[in-house]
């Protein structure tokens, strides 16, 4: 018996280890690529009652899961954990009749009026990544879905859709392009995580370089509209000096995608990087000075974190390109938001003599003694002021 007993405890053991290198070699060999859940709430219906359509829901649900990318939860399930939230909340609601509260239509509608933290805890508990819900509405002969999208974890609510048609028949085709849209948002929820996996890959020598980097492009060749799989890229390329021509391609859909918005600062904040400015010097190692200029503008208008730097590195290209005015204006730019930058006041000083205002040049150098570090430095200042002074005094004579 005892002899049982040890074997048995070995043989658990031996499984457990086995059960474990199995969990641990599917998820080295997939990453994270667990199929999200979602979970489509009943659609509130304010149509005719000889209206036809009561299948929206099929429809999504066939749709989402010929993405490939969702297991969809069952209605039947989905409806109980929908009845009991409003069962349980109904007192909150005005003017709910309790005998009415029975029917699924009932259900449905109470459902679409409870507060919404409500709707994600009954989809908490059905233990789903996101939640679908909606309404179809019709407006005499024309019809309209309204839907959002709502994630789960995050307890927010992603998006809102809305599609319209002129007849019953065409639904089904709007449900569908609905459908394609809600995958593409979820796919951008769940997209950085894949990145975070596919990189710690590679640090952790899982992966090669052109590993990395074919998994990198085939997400972005799904998700092509994507700001971080495109940030991901330009920072796989960046530094490599055979990858120049794919770190521009994907410096430039950065730059098209990018929200001029707190999410989108939030994000780049987080990067470790500035792509504007490393696209830009890119541009400038290679002699594409217009390009880098035009990189640097674009930036300003709708980055607001370095604006400083920007207009210093524009001053100078534009200084490069023989552009007096305006490097004068973008150096300017800089001292309206640092007086004390000595170096911008000797560039913009430089520009001036090129240009031959000599006492505005002066006025810069002199500018600059307030702001010189040490002897050498004031000593270096006085002899260009003199200079000038003594040149500019030929002139007058």
């Amino acid at each position: 018996m005892a002899e049982i007993l040890i074997r048995w405890k070995i043989y658990r053991q031996l499984l457990t280890v086995l059960v474990l290198f199995l969990v641990i070699n599917v998820s080295a060999i997939y990453g994270n690529s667990r199929k999200s859940t979602v979970v489509i709430f009943p659609f509130k219906y304010n149509c005719d009652s000889n209206i036809l359509i009561r299948g929206i829901e099929d429809v999504m649900q066939g749709e989402l899961i010929r993405s490939g990318y969702f297991t969809v939860e069952g209605q039947g399930r989905t409806y109980e954990f929908m009845r009991e939230a409003v069962l349980y909340n109904f007192m909150k609601i005005e003017n709910v009749d309790v005998e009415a509260v029975l029917p699924k239509a009932n259900i449905v509608d109470l459902f679409a009026r409870i507060d919404p933290k409500i709707i994600i805890q009954t989809a908490e508990k059905l233990k789903v990544d996101f939640a679908v819900k909606g309404a179809l509405n019709q407006f005499g002969h024309r019809f309209r879905i309204d839907i959002e999208v709502v994630y789960v974890k995050g307890k927010k609510t992603l998006s809102a859709f809305v599609g319209e048609c002129e007849s019953e028949e065409k639904i089904p085709e709007v449900v569908e392009q609905l459908s394609d849209q809600i995958v593409n948002i979820c796919k951008g929820v769940n997209i950085q995580k894949e990145i975070d996996y596919i990189q710690n890959s590679y640090q952790q020598g899982d992966l090669t370089y052109e590993e990395m980097t074919d998994r990198l492009r085939n997400i972005s060749s799904e998700m092509p509209k994507s700001l971080p799989i495109h940030c991901a890229l330009f920072l796989h390329y960046l530094g490599r000096q055979e990858m120049r021509d794919s770190l521009i391609e994907e410096g430039e859909e950065i730059i098209k995608l990018f929200p001029s918005d707190n999410e989108g600062l939030r994000y780049l904040s987080l990067l470790g990087i500035d792509p504007f400015y490393e696209l830009a010097h890119v541009y400038r190692e290679v002699g594409m000075l217009h390009n880098a200029i035009d990189v640097y503008n674009r930036a300003i208008m709708f980055y607001p974190m370095n604006h400083i730097k920007y207009y210093k590195e524009l001053g100078e290209l534009y200084k490069i390109e023989g552009k007096g005015e305006l490097a004068i204006r973008a150096f300017k730019q800089v001292l309206s938001l640092n007086q004390a930058d000595y170096e911008v006041r000797l560039n913009l000083a430089s520009v001036y003599e090129i240009n031959d205002d000599l006492s505005s040049a002066i006025e810069q150098y002199q500018c600059c003694l307030k702001y010189a570090k040490n002897i050498n430095e004031s000593s270096r200042l006085k002899a260009l002021i003199d200079r000038l002074q003594s040149k500019r005094g030929i002139k007058k004579k």
